[in-house]
């Protein structure tokens, strides 16, 4: 796990020690073991690393080819690198390291581009080819490693984070209207964008070449996307065998690592499933660790699960306690520190703790991240399929409902419903016209990319919005940032791309049980577990890691959180961001709960804001494009 940076530009001007040091700072967190950088005719390459496989010097980076034609710079992990090392000696290839960097660089001289296809992780890499000028990037299906681009006059420049970019001559900290009207409507960016007017994100599941010959712009395209168009006729026992076997050999996967390892572990279905097939393959006990909030006072149930079902499966189980009373906003701040674009989770904080807690012990960390998006595992998805199975039944109607008064859902199909509130919701905030044309355009990008992956129902739908959009800071950039932060390198075995090929051909009857009951969601899961553990515990009623840090109710009566908020309007008002709607969430939140709901739904855009504002406190430099 690592850091990557570099230039590719035709003015060697810039390739100055006060540039390259810029990049090489802000990448410099992600990894504290090693740091290098290789400087050629018009590029240079920078890299930060965190040592994970192979811990010798030759496994550093950037690395060349045998050959010297090729350099690279990686992030990430290729976990099938072993079998793919064998299969490309096969071919010919020759290394001299045990890393996985020289099995991509190698695939590359063997395969080009469709190297990507072979590699089983999570990745970003760049590799140059010295005589062809040109520059290759990609990253994994998912995307799990962030890369991060910018053109800015005769120079194209691509890094781990857009802080890379600031000391490059033509950089500007502008916030783009549109991505930030996007962020606080879905809590995410639009495909291939940043918050920032100037940096572009390459999509996850894409590639790009970058050449000196065709004028620095980058051809990015695809490799891999969602399917649902393959829905599996095959009983449940057929499909409960499959996913064990894709799960296992995920986990087996995962567990090769030159360093130690641990565990995060609920004692609930996903990281509970990942213990039992992680203990099944380990002759030696794992540590696994609970972060939660758990007094004499106010125990929590969860954490009780999680230290019995560890009893169980044999595991040395570690509780790591969180006292979200007084920690959690009075550690926003340096656990925030590092994130280059806001974050829409505050769940920030308290994994950066977990994660501090964990490195003195181990470097690796298995997760569960991804099951719940994947098999529908949070309270409400019985409702959205419920919902859907309506829907599809008065599909007939869509000819009939074309006023703009009935809600899309019901003169729409599904993609297009969706999009269609995104805009509404963007209208509502009174943008320009340009700004608003941006956002129709993502929101139909979002549609096309749903049409695209053949969803026909409302979990898929969600499954997909939740991977690419509303889920990607907690499945993927917080493992990646607070988890390097901590220097500890976080994986997730449920967010294998042939588990999530899997999921996407699953029928939804065998996600959501009983769309009366929140207690058969993730049914699938649940039912592989009944073999590994007693069904108590398969079936019980799991809120999730951490269900006890209830600072959602605090929002609500902690005066501290109503400065914390205060803050946030104050840094949005200083740069001329509209707060109103995201006060009116406020507002209503805390109104519903003081009203008794267990759940809101302003909660979304009332913490979109907060965390946007908070991000916004700690960046004084950002000012917002005017078109």
């Amino acid at each position: 796990m690592c850091g990557i940076a570099g230039l590719l530009t035709t003015d060697a001007a810039l390739l100055h020690r006060g540039v390259l040091n810029g990049m090489r700072d802000a990448i410099r967190y992600r990894g504290l073991d090693a740091e290098g950088e290789w400087i050629g005719e018009a590029v240079a390459l920078c890299h930060a690393r965190l040592k994970v496989i192979d811990l010798t010097r030759r496994a550093d980076q950037p690395m060349a080819d045998l050959g010297g034609r090729y350099r690279i710079v990686f992030n990430g992990e290729i976990y099938n690198y072993e079998t793919l090392r064998a299969d490309y000696a096969g071919l010919g290839a020759r290394f001299a390291s045990n890393s996985d960097t020289e099995v991509i660089v190698e695939g590359y001289r063997l395969k080009g581009p469709k190297v990507c296809e072979d590699l089983n992780g999570m990745f970003a890499f760049a590799i140059y080819d010295i005589l062809e000028q040109t520059l290759f990037l990609a990253r994994d299906r998912l995307g799990k490693k962030p890369l991060y681009w910018a053109r800015l006059g005769e120079c194209f420049a691509f890094a781990s984070t857009v802080d890379a970019f600031r000391d490059l001559p033509g950089w500007r900290p502008e916030l783009s209207q549109s991505a930030l009207l996007f962020y606080g409507i879905t809590g995410s960016f639009p495909r291939g964008r940043t918050i920032y007017a100037r940096a572009q994100a390459l999509p996850p599941g894409c590639r790009a070449v970058v050449s000196l010959r065709t004028g620095l712009q980058p051809i990015v395209t695809p490799y891999w996307g969602l399917d649902f168009q393959r829905k599996e006729g095959r009983d449940l026992g057929a499909l409960l065998d499959e996913y064990g076997h894709i799960l296992a050999d995920a986990v087996r996967l995962r567990l090769r690592s030159d360093v130690p390892l641990a565990l995060t572990f609920s004692g609930g279905v996903d990281s509970g499933t990942i213990a039992a097939l992680a203990a099944a393959q380990q002759s030696a006990p794992i540590r696994c660790y609970t972060v939660d909030y758990h007094t004499e006072q106010d125990p929590s149930e969860e954490t009780v699960i999680a230290r019995e079902v560890a009893s169980h499966l044999g595991f040395e189980w570690h509780y790591v306690h969180f006292d979200y009373h007084s920690r959690l906003l009075a550690e926003l701040d340096q656990a925030y520190a590092y994130y280059d674009q806001p974050c829409s989770r505050i769940s920030l904080v308290y994994s950066d703790g977990l994660y501090r807690a964990i490195k003195p012990h181990a470097t690796v960390v298995l997760s569960g991240n991804g099951a719940d998006e994947l098999f529908t595992g949070y309270i409400g998805d019985e409702r959205v399929h419920l919902r859907g199975l309506a829907l599809a039944g008065l599909s007939w109607l869509r000819p009939l409902l074309r006023s703009r008064g009935v809600s899309p859902y019901l003169r729409l199909p599904l993609p297009q419903a969706y999009a269609e509130t995104i805009i509404q919701s963007a209208s509502a905030a009174r943008p320009s016209p340009a700004v608003l044309d941006e956002v129709l355009a993502a929101a139909a990008d979002l549609a096309d990319e749903a049409d695209e992956a053949g969803v026909r129902s409302a979990l898929d739908l969600k499954m997909l919005v939740t991977l690419r959009y509303s889920s990607s800071d907690s499945n993927f950039r917080m493992p990646d940032i607070s988890g390097l932060a901590a220097q500890v390198e976080v994986r997730s075995p449920f967010l294998d791309h042939r588990m999530v090929e899997f999921a996407s051909r699953v029928p939804d009857r065998f996600k959501v049980a009983n769309v009366f009951s929140a207690a058969r969601n993730k049914f699938l899961p649940k039912k592989y577990y009944e073999r590994l553990v007693p069904p108590r515990y398969a079936w019980s009623r799991k809120k999730g890691m951490g269900w006890n840090l209830r600072w959602d109710r605090s929002i609500a009566r902690d005066p501290n959180f109503a400065a914390a908020f205060a803050e946030a309007w104050s840094a949005m008002d200083r740069i001329g961001i509209d707060t109103r709607q995201f006060r009116a969430a406020w507002q209503n939140y805390v109104a519903d709960i003081k009203a008794g709901a267990e759940f809101s739904g302003h909660s979304k855009m009332m913490m979109n804001g907060l965390m946007l504002g908070a991000w916004l406190r700690m960046r004084p430099e950002v000012h917002v494009s005017r078109p």
